[in-house]
């Protein structure tokens, strides 16, 4: 089966990665308007499956049969526990420290995907990740972050979450082989708001807070339409054209761009290492991304 076009294909991942990292700054905005985080999150994946739903079932492009696969549900699940822990890790740690912790996830999809599609990167390939990960520590420390007890807990959430999201990368790649993107990407936005049921019931009848603010809503709003169906949607069909650690490299662009909100949403500052660093994140998307070879690409199906 045809692969998408390459240069296509890291377009859309960029476009994708520019939107998710409006979610960190924008999460941490939204969370001071509502009473539970959990509940925040499942609305949020509740407007993004009935708007993805029912835009791809108009348009002929989805199929209700991917449900029925297991691997489906286990990605969902994946999403699920990601958002879940990032969420609660960010009512404890800073958006900036988050971002950082969740993208270091391309390090484990490279592990992964060495097992998974025995992937096996080129000298600047390996170069790039190496190169990405220290812009992004720089970009992280510049403002001032540090690991204290205090956060340890968010912290470790916030890390384990981006392990959740590294075997999510790499399961979706795989089911791309006999899915499109198109269903690769409702299915997990349908299956992660049917897991996120199961926490939100749980506080619920727990008698947990569940007021929202107006403005919590239109955090709600703007999360589930595009950082959740809209970019889930543009990096899946991104994935049909790139590795699942070109994927994972690319999406450290999304560090800069919540960088960049922060500044202006929360009231952060860049200062020189934070630029040095981001020089370094776009260097290392061109190293992984411009070095890519056929092996890198499983045949996969195209929209």
């Amino acid at each position: 089966m045809a692969s998408r076009d390459p240069q296509n294909a890291v377009m859309l991942t960029v476009l994708a990665s520019l939107i998710w990292g409006t979610s960190f700054p924008g999460t941490k905005w939204g969370l001071g308007y509502v009473g539970n985080d959990v509940l925040f999150l499942w609305l949020r994946f509740v407007i993004a499956s009935a708007v993805t739903l029912g835009f791809v079932t108009y348009v002929g492009k989805f199929s209700f049969s991917v449900l029925k696969e297991p691997v489906m549900w286990l990605i969902g699940g994946l999403n699920a526990l990601g958002f879940v822990l990032q969420y609660v890790g960010l009512t404890l740690t800073s958006a900036s420290k988050t971002a950082l912790l969740v993208d270091i996830n391309v390090v484990g999809v490279a592990l992964i995907s060495y097992f998974a599609f025995r992937e096996r990167l080129s000298r600047l390939q390996t170069i790039g990740i190496v190169v990405g990960m220290l812009g992004v520590v720089l970009i992280t420390a510049d403002k001032g972050f540090s690991f204290n007890t205090a956060e340890l807990a968010g912290d470790l959430m916030v890390y384990v979450a981006g392990w959740s999201w590294a075997f999510f990368i790499v399961l979706s790649k795989k089911t791309l082989a006999r899915r499109t993107g198109i269903e690769v990407s409702s299915g997990a936005i349908a299956t992660c708001t049917a897991w996120l049921i199961v926490p939100v019931g749980y506080l619920y009848f727990s008698g947990a807070d569940c007021t929202i603010e107006p403005l919590g809503w239109s955090a709600i709003i703007y999360l589930g339409l595009m950082c959740t169906s809209a970019a889930t949607l543009l990096w899946a069909l991104g994935l049909e054209g790139v590795s699942a650690t070109a994927s994972a490299t690319i999406m450290l662009i999304e560090v800069l761009t919540a960088l960049a909100i922060s500044m202006g949403l929360l009231g952060e500052t860049m200062r020189t290492a934070a630029i040095a660093g981001g020089v370094l994140v776009l260097m290392s998307i061109y190293l992984v991304a411009s070095k890519m070879t056929p092996s890198e690409q499983p045949s996969i199906k195209s929209t």
